[in-house]
């Protein structure tokens, strides 16, 4: 995930031009802010208007000044035939990116854990859907922004689960909601109930009873390694067999990004 703190709307566009396939891009308040406070962004891009609100820890940044957008863009303007303006920013943004951005984290470690349970590469579309959930529980709650992200309803979301005999992408939710509860539960000095304010659950109870019904762990044994382990193994056995991720890869336009 990638959020833009930004009022330039070709900055804007060259971002998400620049982001991974898979994953979310963030430009707009409330729901920027908010992937800031609730999230785990991989990396925040900002302008100067922006450097005085507040950040995680270890989010790592990239700031462009008005000076550098401009040189950019007189840069581009100088060249004989001057190549489309967000095409030019998102060349100029790249290095930046891939320098700052470029370190694994969690989430991408949990999804190599993943891949390793089940055997095999996660299928692109699942990589998505997954990512997604994982680096902003509070909001991907249900499916209604999972299907919002498709450009589809949620019955027609269901639907297309169904019509690959895929369980409901609901399970895939609470599944990838519950590897974050996790991830957040293996800090020991945070609290179960801190734990499921940030995932975006009413309550530590709320919280207790969904790993419990899915996949009868409690929290206390979810901090711990053998727990994220016996988390992954169970996901993988029940979910992830090789028919069901064959039937993920024909979801291959699930999360397909019109061009910005």
């Amino acid at each position: 995930m990638i959020v833009v703190q930004a009022s330039d709307p070709y900055l804007r566009r060259a971002v998400k031009r620049l982001a991974r396939p898979e994953e979310d891009v963030f430009v707009a308040d409330p729901v920027a802010l908010e992937a800031l406070e609730w999230g785990f962004p991989r990396l925040v891009v900002r302008d100067e208007r922006h450097r005085r609100a507040p950040l995680g820890p270890r989010v790592p940044v990239v700031d462009v000044d008005d000076e550098t957008v401009l040189r950019w863009d007189q840069e581009r303007r100088a060249e004989e035939l001057p190549p489309d303006r967000v095409d030019h920013l998102a060349a100029c943004l790249s290095s930046l990116i891939d320098r700052v951005g470029s370190e694994p984290t969690w989430v991408d470690r949990a999804l190599a854990d993943l891949s390793r349970a089940s055997g095999r590469r996660l299928p692109m579309p699942l990589r998505a859907f997954g990512r997604r959930v994982l680096e902003f529980p509070s909001y991907y709650t249900s499916l209604h922004p999972i299907a919002d992200r498709c450009g589809t309803s949620r019955g027609a979301l269901k639907a297309r689960f169904r019509r690959r005999d895929l369980p409901s992408p609901f399970i895939y939710l609470r599944w990838f909601r519950i590897l974050a509860a996790a991830e957040v539960l293996s800090d020991r000095s945070v609290t179960v109930a801190a734990a499921a304010s940030r995932l975006g659950f009413t309550s530590n109870g709320n919280l207790c009873r969904m790993m419990r019904s899915v996949c009868d762990i409690t929290p206390t044994e979810a901090r711990t390694v053998r727990g994220w382990n016996r988390l992954l193994v169970t996901f993988a056995w029940r979910h992830l067999s090789a028919d069901a991720l064959d039937a993920w890869v024909s979801l291959e336009d699930l999360f397909e990004r019109k061009a910005a």
